[in-house]
């Protein structure tokens, strides 16, 4: 469905076209730009030029992430951290961890939040007690994700059965590597690299898409920029929460949201284009009944987003 328009200085059009570019490209990252252009109503010459700027200039990425159950990683959390002092040089050692996937500055009582990915709770506990060793750390607060109920940087629409079936051969890893680095990279680019014929490597592309192995989508760099907020939601739910997850899942503004213990009964995260359109996601969600509580946190500067690194889980390096 093609954007509408915001009337103003041209500055606001490009930042309301660059910020539904980005939208376009977390749904998949593998759009044409012929498909993007008539997405988003607008030349194909236009999407060329705001794209190259996106990735040159704001440093956007688009990465092929593993599923995690695929890559063995069962044990998923999202935690705040307490510190004594400044609270980036704590941020910076705990982003340092193999196992850390996303490290942020927020406003708040708990001044960065991170997210971790484990295969099991002996190596949960391991980076705990890491992150707690670190100078400065006062508490961590954990919250331990049960399911992910969307999450824009894997395939939340497939079952797990799919994921299981799937067997990947030497082939399959070379594949996943390249697309890591550039999702976009061109199917010529990927044949030539693992010496198949273009057809061959769309179509081992097209499966492991297919069946939730990995998804393509946008990172921007740093996570933030002019035109991108983004804001932490935690809430503690009260009676049954099914209208609540599903307007986490049905809202388009909302990055991540997942059912959780510990902390918060979900974690959410919403994006905008401004204050207010967070603003209006975060009201919505206090006039649900079944929200007993909701805390938020803004996101400040992202030290870390990677989710790239889990092949070296099934491949052995």
């Amino acid at each position: 469905m093609p954007i509408r328009r915001e009337t103003g200085s041209p500055e606001r059009d490009l930042d309301s076209l660059d910020s539904s570019l980005v939208r376009a490209l977390h749904e998949d990252g593998r759009a044409s730009i012929q498909d993007l252009a008539r997405t988003l109503g607008v030349s194909r010459d236009l999407v060329s030029r705001r794209l190259g700027t996106l990735i040159g200039r704001d440093g956007l990425r688009v990465v092929a992430a593993l599923d995690p159950g695929f890559a063995g990683l069962n044990v998923l959390i999202h935690a705040a951290v307490a510190v004594d002092g400044p609270a980036r040089p704590v941020a910076a050692q705990i982003a340092n961890l193999p196992d850390t996937v996303f490290v942020s500055l927020v406003a708040g009582a708990f001044p960065l939040v991170f997210e971790s990915r484990h295969g099991d709770l002996e190596e949960l506990h391991a980076t705990l007690d890491a992150i707690r060793r670190i100078d400065g750390v006062r508490q961590v607060r954990v919250s331990t994700y049960d399911a992910l109920l969307k999450e824009f940087i894997t395939a939340g629409s497939v079952t797990a059965d799919s994921v299981a079936d799937v067997r990947l051969d030497s082939l399959d890893h070379d594949l996943i590597a390249i697309l890591q680095d550039d999702g976009r990279a061109s199917y010529r680019t990927l044949a030539d690299a693992v010496r198949l014929s273009p057809s061959s490597a769309r179509a081992r592309v097209r499966r492991l898409l297919d069946a939730g192995v990995i998804r393509i989508a946008a990172i921007d760099a740093g996570g933030l920029s002019r035109n991108r907020l983004a804001v932490g939601v935690g809430i503690a739910l009260r009676g049954a929460a099914d209208e609540v997850r599903e307007y986490l899942v049905a809202t388009q503004a909302v990055d991540l949201a997942a059912d959780a213990h510990g902390a918060y009964d979900v974690i959410a995260t919403i994006v905008g284009t401004s204050s207010a359109n967070v603003l209006a996601v975060i009201e919505r969600l206090r006039s649900f009944p079944q929200v007993g509580s909701l805390d938020t946190w803004a996101h400040l500067d992202i030290i870390k987003e990677d989710y790239t690194r889990t092949l070296g889980r099934i491949v052995g390096v």
